[in-house]
C-alpha cells in the first residue's frame, strides 16, 4: 500500500479550508477565520498549505531565526514562507502598505540564490521584510499556523544589491535600524541563528527536506537583525550594514 501524503492524512477538505481562509483574509487585508484546532499537526502539511497558495515564488522569508522570535514560537529549526513576485520590490523609493494586515518592518540581509543544491548565492543586499500575518492572535504564536500563513508574508523590499561576498557575512558585524528618524537601534549578525549566511543555508537544507520549489534567482530574507516595528503610510525606515545604507518610505 502506498504511503498517504501529508495532505491525505490531514484531510483534503481541512487543507482546502485553511488555504481558502488564508487567501480570502489576505485578499481583504483582514484576520482569517481560523482557530488553533484547524491547524495541521504535521509541519510537512503546513508547508504544503503554504506552497499551495502561490503559483510562482520570487522569494522566501525566514522566521524564528533570532532569540526574540524563538522565545515566542519555541522552534528548534528556522521556519519559512514563500512570497509571490508582486510582493517583492527591488530598489524602489516607496512601498505601498495598501491591503496589508497590521504590517511590521524589520531589517534583514537578503541573499539571491544561485545554486539551491550547492548552497550557492549570486548576489546580496540590504532590505526590509514586511510581516503582515492574517492569523488571529490565538493562532499567531503557533508554529504550524505561522508556516501555513507563509510565515506572515506581506512584502519584501531589497536594495544596495551587490555581488555575493561570503567573507563579509562570515565575519560578525553590527547594523543600525531607524524608524521615522528616531535614534538608531543597533543590530548584531550574531543574533541571527548561524548568522545570515548560516540561516540561509539551514533554510535551503529544510526546503530540500520538504520538497519545496527553491530555484535560482529567488531571494532569501535571512532573519531580522532587530525586532520588527509597526509601520503605517508615511513612515520611513532606514538600515545600514556592511558599508551600505538604504531607506524606504511607506505609502
Amino acid at each position: 500500500m502506498e504511503q498517504a501524503s501529508a495532505q491525505e492524512e490531514t484531510g483534503v477538505n481541512e487543507v482546502s479550508g485553511i488555504i481558502s481562509a488564508l487567501q480570502a483574509a489576505r485578499a481583504k487585508g483582514q484576520v482569517a477565520e481560523l482557530q488553533t484546532e484547524d491547524l495541521p499537526e504535521a509541519l510537512e502539511t503546513a508547508y504544503e498549505i503554504a506552497a499551495s497558495q502561490l503559483q510562482e515564488v520570487a522569494a522566501w522569508k525566514i522566521g524564528g531565526a533570532n532569540p526574540w522570535s524563538q522565545k515566542v514560537f519555541g522552534n528548534a529549526e528556522v521556519f519559512f514562507g514563500p512570497l509571490a513576485p508582486g510582493e517583492v520590490y527591488v530598489d524602489t523609493a516607496e512601498l505601498s502598505l495598501n491591503g496589508l494586515c497590521a504590517p511590521l518592518a524589520e531589517p534583514e540581509i537578503m541573499l539571491e540564490i544561485a545554486d539551491p543544491d550547492g548552497d550557492g548565492f549570486a548576489r546580496m543586499g540590504l532590505g526590509f521584510e514586511i510581516p503582515a500575518s492574517v492569523l488571529p492572535e490565538a493562532v499567531k504564536t503557533r508554529l504550524a499556523g505561522q508556516i501555513c500563513d507563509r510565515a506572515g508574508a506581506g512584502a519584501l523590499w531589497i536594495g544596495a544589491v551587490r555581488e555575493f561576498d561570503a567573507s563579509a557575512l562570515e565575519t560578525p558585524f553590527t547594523s543600525t535600524f531607524t524608524h521615522n528618524g528616531g535614534a538608531p537601534v543597533t543590530g548584531r549578525s550574531t543574533d541571527v541563528k548561524g548568522g545570515p549566511l548560516g540561516a540561509a543555508r539551514e533554510f535551503l537544507m529544510l526546503a530540500r527536506r520538504y520538497g519545496l520549489p527553491v530555484l535560482p534567482g529567488q531571494w532569501i530574507a535571512t532573519g531580522g537583525l532587530n525586532p520588527a516595528v509597526a509601520v503605517t503610510p508615511g513612515d520611513q525606515v532606514g538600515f545600514a550594514a556592511l558599508g551600505d545604507q538604504v531607506s524606504v518610505t511607506f505609502t
